[in-house]
Formats: structure tokens, C-alpha cells, sequence
């Protein structure tokens, strides 16, 4: 039998409910996401709890599983459900990349967004949640089989209605006009560098993501020798993550290195 070791109350808000996702977090190696149903039972190898068990708990509480193993039902965040549960046939936007590339673009509430190259959705969902309530995205992507993957993954975070695919190639033009951003993850962005340039508003800012400094020297090249662009910054992110252990806080062996290339630059007047 689940027992339950919290006391303290809290506002409904809290509260788990029936079609909640929650994060079951066991340690740093089992940690699983769910959608709770009656009806239900999660097993691992540590044991077992019915989702019965888990409605009306508050996220954060500590629970025993049937092995007698302590674990704590959590509310996942968007960072959880993406990595956890979205499709990824595709490479995507690792999350060290994705914080960068939403602060180059000024992402916000109310922004319209263009992506082109939306593959699984990834960078997609993130975009979206911080344009929402009154924003838009609207993604360019020329294979229908990845669009409506995205779409199938973004909407397991409820983010769809701020989100429009596309299924276009975006060298023959953007139907939207006057956007805010742009992200742009094709492996030949300069071919579209006009495309952009009259979907965009005066002074807003563009981000290309790319694999290899080839592609980045061939697009480097074009912008810096065009009248229409400005400021543009090359960037790379490294991740160190540390091992967390009672007086042996220490880097871990293995780091996530090159991943990509953050080439940004701005629109502007060509007078």
C-alpha cells in the first residue's frame, strides 16, 4: 500500500488530478512521467503505485512505493515533458542552445515567431510557451509526416492554438508579414536570407542554427557583405554538468560539447 508522508495542506491548485501528468521521481536515473488515470498502475523496477493513490495528493509529496522505496510525485515541467515524452525522429535544439536562442530573439508574451525547420517540435514548444497568451508561431516545414508529429507533440502541453505548420517550402515566400523573430534550422539559410528579410519587421532579430563552420563561413559571408543586415554575432554553448555527491561535488566525465552554431543578426532599412 502507497502511504503518504505529507501533513501540510495546500490550494487545490495543488493538487493532483484525474489526467495530470505528474513526474514520479525515484533518483537521478528514474524519473518518469505519466498522466494519471483511474484505473491505472505505474510499474518499475522499485516497485509500484495505482494512480488512484496519487489523486488529491499535492505535487511534492512524498510517497512509498509497494518495494517500500521512497520516491516524490512532482509537476514535470515543460523542459520534463519535451525531453521525456515528445517523438524525436529528428536532431533537435539541445536545451543549453534553445535558453540562448530565446534570449537573441527577445522572445515574449504577444510575439509572432517564424521557424523554419520545425522537424519535431522541440524548439516549437519552448517558443510557444513564451509567446502565449496573445502570441502566434508559425512554422515553415516542407515533410507533412514531421509537421504533424510536432503538432501531436506540442499538444501533449496544450500549446497548439499558438502554434500554425505549415507544410511549405519556405524559399517560395512567407505568407505572414511584420514578425517579431526568427529561428531558422535548415542546413542552406542563405538562400532564403531575402524570404526573411520581407517577413520581418525593421530592426527584429534573426537566429540560424547550424551543425558546421562551413555552413556558418557561407552565411557569415553573405550577411556581412548585404546592406539589409546587422550585428551579426557568432556564439557556441557548452554544458559542464557536476556530479552532486555529499563532499565530492566534482565535474562529470562526460560533457555535451559542440552541438550547433548561433548565428544572429538583425534586420535593417536598406534606405
Amino acid at each position: 500500500m502507497v502511504k503518504s508522508d505529507t501533513s501540510t495542506d495546500a490550494s487545490n491548485i495543488y493538487m493532483i488530478k484525474e489526467d495530470d501528468y505528474v513526474l514520479l521521481y525515484i533518483d537521478e536515473k528514474r524519473k518518469h512521467i505519466f498522466r494519471v488515470r483511474a484505473g491505472y498502475r505505474f510499474s518499475g523496477d522499485k516497485g509500484f503505485v495505482d494512480h488512484e493513490k496519487l489523486l488529491g495528493v499535492a505535487y511534492g509529496t512524498k510517497i512509498t512505493l509497494s518495494s517500500g522505496v521512497k520516491a516524490y510525485v512532482l509537476n514535470p515541467t515543460t523542459e520534463d515533458m519535451v525531453f521525456k515524452l515528445f517523438k524525436r525522429p529528428t536532431q533537435v535544439i539541445y536545451p543549453k542552445d534553445i535558453g540562448r536562442i530565446i534570449l537573441k530573439l527577445d522572445i515574449g508574451p504577444g510575439k509572432r515567431i517564424l521557424e523554419a525547420g520545425v522537424g519535431s517540435g522541440v524548439s516549437t514548444a519552448f517558443l510557444a510557451k513564451y509567446v502565449a497568451p496573445e502570441g502566434k508561431i508559425y512554422g515553415y516545414e516542407i515533410r507533412e509526416d514531421f509537421a504533424e508529429m510536432a503538432m501531436r507533440n506540442i499538444s501533449l502541453l496544450g500549446l497548439e492554438k499558438y502554434v500554425e505548420i505549415k507544410i511549405k517550402d519556405i524559399s517560395e515566400g512567407v505568407d505572414e508579414k511584420d514578425l517579431d523573430a526568427a529561428l531558422i534550422d535548415l542546413p542552406d539559410p542563405w538562400r532564403i536570407l531575402d524570404v526573411l528579410y520581407n517577413a520581418l519587421r525593421p530592426g527584429a532579430p534573426v537566429v540560424f542554427f547550424l551543425p558546421t563552420m562551413n555552413q556558418v563561413i557561407k552565411l557569415f559571408d553573405e550577411l556581412s557583405s548585404s546592406t539589409k543586415w546587422i550585428a551579426v554575432e557568432i556564439e557556441e554553448i557548452l554544458e559542464r554538468i557536476y556530479e552532486t555527491k555529499k563532499n565530492a561535488i566534482r565535474p562529470r566525465v562526460r560533457m555535451i560539447g559542440h552541438t550547433g552554431y548561433i548565428v544572429s543578426t538583425r534586420k535593417i532599412l536598406n534606405m
